[in-house]
């Protein structure tokens, strides 16, 4: 058994491949790369089983319905799977498999009432139930997200192997891939703690609203194969998903700056503060644009561009509403960095605000 991921950007998309009878299941994919997906699997001679979606999802519009409509196969999605086209509902603990490829299914809700990850001898597919590293998980604060909820969700954990490899839904730090053993030593969610304080720590990440989110939930739930049926803002996605599970690597609370007080600053020119953007290049370039003077500097490049970034100014730390960049300048604070500002609500709010 095989499994690749597909999109090479935050969002993740996961083909699994038997190689005893070609036949495939893509977990979590994309509508608008089903094009891509087809011609992958023509061009590999595989035969599409299962298309797969592990919740019910907010950022994006699922792919499953369009590729089964185009190259049969089933939908499938846990019993609590919310869109009304779903063709095969699977119970937790129950195996579905093909060829030489067996696919544990387990319900882990917390992130939405109906996610589940996907086990394998080797791999742990967790959708949103599980991030890497200082991500944490998926947020909570959305409708369905429950805190007590992901908690009980965590124990399906204990009888998974440290060697087993984590294939999160979702990735906004450049690593893609860890193993259960090394989130056991590091990742936030995984840190021992009782119930209450789980719900208490929880509740310190909450968000803002995310409005546009709702959209794209309704048009999942009626499986909807266009691709422009709802809006979802450039670039959002990401911190949006991000900001409410970010843990600061024990650097504590970071000043933040509004954008009205960041554009004072700036205006006065001396002693303006010097301006690093961590998002990618295409959301830099994007529809909402940067601030002129920024650095570009990709959160998963920081580690080894730092030389590029003073010591001797402050450092106002830039991304789309702010969760990439509290990971930033919490990296920065650990390495030695004192003057730091993170830009509230983002590049997001600075745009909303006429800047």
């Amino acid at each position: 058994m095989e499994i690749k991921e597909l999109n090479g950007g935050e969002c993740k998309s996961y083909l699994i491949v038997s190689q005893k009878t070609r036949e495939a299941a893509l977990i979590d994919p994309l509508l608008q790369r089903t094009p891509d997906y087809i011609a992958l699997l023509k061009k590999e001679g595989l035969s599409l089983r299962y298309a797969m979606d592990t919740h019910t999802h907010a950022d994006h519009l699922s792919g499953c319905t369009d590729l089964v409509d185009r190259l049969g196969g089933e939908y499938v999605m846990g019993r609590s799977g919310l869109p009304v086209c779903v063709s095969r509902r699977v119970e937790h603990g129950e195996t579905i498999g093909f060829g030489d490829a067996a696919l544990r299914i387990l319900e882990t809700p917390g992130h939405t009432t109906d996610s589940v990850s996907i086990s394998t001898q080797d791999a742990f597919l967790s959708g949103d139930f599980l991030f890497i590293g200082a991500l944490g998980a998926g947020r909570l604060d959305l409708p369905g997200g429950d805190p007590l909820t992901h908690y009980k969700s965590l124990e399906h954990l204990d009888g998974l192997a440290d060697s087993v490899e984590l294939l999160p839904g979702h990735d906004y730090q450049g690593k893609e891939r860890s193993t259960l053993g090394d989130e056991r030593k590091s990742n936030p969610v995984l840190s021992p703690r009782s119930r209450d304080e789980y719900a208490a720590w929880w509740e310190t990440k909450k968000m803002g609203p995310a409005d546009w989110m709702k959209g794209v939930v309704k048009a999942n739930m009626k499986c909807t194969v266009d691709p422009d049926a709802v809006l979802i803002p450039s670039a959002e996605g990401a911190c949006a998903s991000a900001c409410a599970s970010i843990d600061l690597h024990g650097a504590g609370s970071l000043p933040q700056i509004s954008a009205g007080d960041l554009a004072a600053l700036l205006s006065k020119k001396e002693d303006a503060p010097f301006l690093l953007d961590v998002r990618g290049v295409e959301e830099f370039e994007g529809d909402l644009g940067h601030i002129p003077g920024s650095v570009l500097v990709p959160l998963n490049q920081l580690s080894w561009r730092k030389d590029e970034i003073p010591k001797d100014r402050s450092v106002a730390v830039v991304c789309t509403s702010g969760g990439m960049a509290s990971l930033a300048a919490a990296e920065l604070k650990q390495s030695g960095y004192e003057k730091l500002w993170v830009l509230t609500g983002g590049m997001a709010q600075w745009r909303r605000l006429g800047f």
